[in-house]
Parts: C-alpha cells; sequence; structure tokens
C-alpha cells in the first residue's frame, strides 16, 4: 500500500513536548523516553517513543536517533504490525523532517525506528524552527494495517527539563598575578552551593567542580566585559556531568594574547570582568498525558497543544468558570491547606498540589530533598504582600486582577522566579502594551535582569523608534547608571 493512500486514512496521533531540550545529559546511547500512551483502536496496546539526542552510533556520531517502542507490559497480540511515522514539528504544527512510513511487527519490550533521522548540524543551524524557546515538538502516527482506526484520535504528552538560570558579574583583580580565583554558585531554591568555578590563570583554564552531585548537565555563557562596558563573547560551553568529576575548559585560549596586548581596553587597571550566566537541571521535574481527544484535526497552539472542542463552546467555558471558581473557593476558605508562604508581612496559606502543578520550582521544592518538603512554611520575603497574593489567585483560577505598571513588574518578577511560564508571559505582553518614554528604560533593566531576550528586544525597538527618549532626564540617569546597556542601545542606534 502506497504511503499517500495510508495518510489518507484515520490514524492514531501522539506528541510529544520536551521543554528545555537544550538541557539533556544524555549521552551516545542513553535516551529520553515519553510517557507511555495507550491505542485503545489497537488491541490497547501501550507504547512509548524513545529519543536519543546524541544517536546510537558511537563512529558516526552526527544524528539524533528516533525510535518507537512497544511496552513490556503492553496488551494485545504478542506481535502487532502497524504503518507507523515519527516526525519533528513546528511550533505551528507542521511538519520540519518526517520519516518515511514504515510497516514493522511489534513483539512487546520490542523498538523499530530510525538511526539517523536528524543531523545535529541540522538541528544547530535552524534552532528556531526545530527549537522554538528550546522546545522540541514530536510525534508518531500509527495506523493500523488491516482494517481502519474507526475514529482519528490524538495524545497530547509533556516533558519539562528543570532548569535554574544564574546570572553574575566575576571580577578578577590583580589578573596578571592571580594564580586562582574562585566562584561559588548557589540554588535560589535552598541558597545551598551547586557548583564552584575556578578561573586557573597559569593554565589559562574554567575549572567546574560539582558540589550537588543531582545536576546532571550546565550551559556556561561568558562574555567579557572591556573598559566601555562592551560585551565581547568569550566561552559557550556545555557540560554533562556524566561522572561527578572535575571538569576543565579551554578558557581564554587564542584570546589571551589578545587581552594582554589590549591591556587598557580589556584589562583596565589589572582587573578582569566577565559577565557570566550558567544554567543547570536536575533532570525531570515533571512528565504528563495532557490532552486525549477524539474526532479532530490536529492542531498547535501558542504554548501548549489542544484539539478543537467536541462540545458546544459555551458548555466549555461554562465548566471552566465553575472550577475557577470552585478553586478559587479552595483558596479563600482555606480549607486543606497543608503550607504556607510567608512574606515580610503576611502569611498565605496554600496547598503543595495546586502550587506544584503550577510552578516547575514549587514542584522542586516540595517532592526533593530539601527543607520545604518537611517544612510547613515557605519564606519569600523578597516579594511584596499583593504580589503574592495576585500570583496566588493566578495559580488557582489563570486570572489576574487589574494590573499597573508596578504590580505587572513585580508579578513578572514572582512568575520568573517561581518558573511560571504562562503568567510571565501575560506580564511581558501587559508591560509592552504600556511601554511609554517615562518607563521604558526601567523595562530595559528589567528585561536584561531576567534575561528576556524578546521583551528586551522590544524595549529596544520602542526606544530606537522614538528619537525624544535621549533628550530625556531618565535616559541620562539611565546612562549613568547602566553604562553596558546604554552602549549596546547606542551601537544599535549608529547601525540603523
Amino acid at each position: 500500500m502506497g504511503s499517500q493512500n495510508i495518510r489518507e486514512r484515520r490514524c492514531f496521533s501522539f506528541t510529544w513536548v520536551i521543554e528545555n531540550f537544550s538541557f539533556y545529559w544524555q549521552k551516545i546511547g542513553e535516551n529520553i523516553l515519553s510517557p507511555a500512551f495507550t491505542v485503545d483502536t489497537i488491541e490497547s496496546t501501550k507504547w512509548k517513543l524513545v529519543l536519543f539526542p546524541e544517536g546510537i552510533f558511537s563512529v558516526k556520531n552526527d544524528s539524533i536517533s528516533f525510535f518507537l517502542r512497544r511496552e513490556e507490559d503492553s496488551k494485545g497480540s504478542s506481535h502487532i504490525t502497524i504503518f507507523f511515522e515519527l516526525s519533528f514539528l513546528a511550533a505551528d504544527g507542521s511538519v520540519l523532517k518526517s520519516s518515511s512510513i514504515t510497516e514493522y511487527s511489534f513483539a512487546r519490550g520490542k523498538d523499530f525506528g530510525f538511526p539517523e533521522i536528524l543531523k545535529k548540524e541540522l538541528l544547530r543551524s535552524q534552532r528556531q524552527q526545530f527549537l522554538p524557546e528550546d522546545i522540541l515538538t514530536v510525534r508518531c502516527r500509527i495506523w493500523k494495517k488491516f482494517g481502519q482506526i474507526k475514529e482519528e484520535k490524538q495524545c497530547f504528552a509533556r516533558t519539562r527539563i528543570g532548569v535554574e538560570q544564574r546570572s553574575f558579574v566575576w571580577t578578577v583583580p590583580r589578573f596578571s598575578n592571580c594564580i586562582k580565583s574562585a566562584f561559588n554558585i548557589k540554588s535560589i531554591l535552598n541558597d545551598e552551593p551547586v557548583i564552584i568555578l575556578n578561573i586557573l590563570a597559569t593554565t589559562t583554564e574554567l575549572q567546574v567542580i560539582l558540589k550537588d552531585e543531582r545536576l546532571k548537565s550546565s550551559i556556561f555563557h561568558f562574555q567579557l566585559l572591556d573598559a566601555s562596558g562592551n560585551r565581547v563573547e568569550f566561552l559557550n560551553q556545555k557540560i554533562i556531568f556524566s561522572d561527578h568529576q572535575d571538569y576543565f575548559c579551554e578558557l581564554f585560549s587564542s584570546s589571551m594574547k589578545k587581552l594582554m596586548k589590549n591591556r587598557s581596553l580589556y584589562l583596565p587597571n589589572d582587573i578582569l570582568t566577565l559577565h557570566c550566566e550558567c544554567s543547570f537541571t536536575a533532570g525531570i521535574v515533571s512528565e504528563e498525558t495532557e490532552k486525549i481527544c477524539q474526532g479532530c484535526p490536529s492542531l498547535m497552539q501558542e504554548e501548549n497543544l489542544a484539539c478543537d472542542d467536541l462540545g458546544s463552546k459555551n458548555t466549555s467555558l461554562d465548566l471552566t468558570r465553575i472550577l475557577q471558581e470552585d478553586l478559587k473557593s479552595l483558596y479563600k476558605e482555606n480549607l486543606l491547606c497543608d503550607t504556607k508562604l510567608k512574606t515580610k508581612t503576611r502569611t498565605f496559606s496554600a496547598h503543595k498540589n495546586i502550587l506544584s502543578a503550577r510552578s516547575a520550582v514549587f514542584k522542586a521544592m516540595f517532592t526533593n530533598d530539601m527543607r520545604e518538603r518537611n517544612s510547613e512554611c515557605v519564606n519569600i520575603e523578597d516579594l511584596d504582600d499583593d504580589t503574592v497574593q495576585s500570583m496566588l489567585l493566578y495559580m488557582y483560577t489563570a486570572t489576574l486582577p487589574d494590573l499597573d505598571w508596578d504590580s505587572a513588574c513585580n508579578l513578572y518578577t514572582a512568575a520568573d522566579k517561581y518558573d511560571m511560564l504562562r503568567l510571565r508571559s501575560e506580564c511581558s505582553s501587559f508591560l509592552k502594551d504600556n511601554l511609554s518614554p517615562d518607563n521604558a528604560c526601567d523595562l530595559l533593566i528589567l528585561a536584561d535582569m531576567h534575561q528576556d531576550e524578546d521583551l528586551k528586544s522590544k524595549v529596544d525597538e520602542f526606544i530606537l523608534n522614538d528619537e525624544e527618549i535621549f533628550d530625556t532626564n531618565e535616559w541620562k540617569l539611565f546612562m549613568k547608571t547602566n553604562l553596558q546597556l546604554a552602549a549596546e542601545l547606542m551601537y544599535l542606534k549608529l547601525k540603523k
């Protein structure tokens, strides 16, 4: 049977989203497994997708490998013959790369697929298409060999690799005579050291010492700050913590001669200044099957995958409202609360399961071996009462109070800290819509502080298109206190 004829038949479709994909820690021959899914219309067989980010071949290691596996505990006949197709999808659901439609007879516990389905170089060169916001989306479609599936069915699942990000400026005084300079990176969750960085000036290396053995991988991005505050690319390195040993990266290499030759520019007063971004992961924080739909066409929406409602829209909206009201009552009435959030002046009762479902950071607190797991209270004294109340309201009901500029900025900061992507996006949209010459500089600082390139680009564009901003007192103060950001903007202005 031709591939075109098979595609025209009804199928079972499983779409799998992997968030923060770049932080995978698997080596050659190691895989990431999708949540299991069951195809009721094919003898209730149970399956998983198997992705090898570094491939399975140690000799020719240039491709991602992708397989379909029938689970060991699957129901159905000892051997099931199906047609299947594996694909990589864009954010809008269009196919970027796909396998051929393949026929195979699966025994229980066996997998079959494509060892060289996608070149890793293609993934890197077309990162915006394959990994928008570092999210990889893949799909498996399954057809019966004999007969037809009665009704189209879709299943959507999500795996999130938890990532913590730290940004800091590392200053090394008396660099010419320096033997070693150390910097401790602490987790924002428990304020405990997770990584120690050492600049070994005599060997021009960066030594990375792992203090938290739960960490799987880390990505370092170092930029040299020159005397004018301009950033010069210096190091971009990913480390997979496989053996819990010390790691060494060539830090200066050919740049050392350039450094020493241009000391007044790169080493003013014999001080080396680096802008450092460190992101690290302890592994997968959540994996779940989100939605199962029947009789509906494939559809991708902005942040999560969905399908057309089977019932009327009004009924769906009513049910959503009812659920929101029920959860709001649960929060307002403090029913069966099992944790508290404590600010400097107030304590808020809450439910660990709700907080964990809405925030990867809270989930890590309550499920990993951290002090919050056995504590009745979580201290969040860096947030004010109104911000915490608005954040909790959103976590329970997915609704926001009327925002003003200050409350949106505060809520944006809270959303970023607790890894609430949807809330951060909504606050970001409000801030973009309410940009003005009076607040643009403040928002640029906020976007840079939280490494939000999308928001930062929007503010840059706004300022560059409004020449009057450069004559305001706000801009003059901004130049004095944020020399580096101001220099970046002036550079963009000159390039226009």
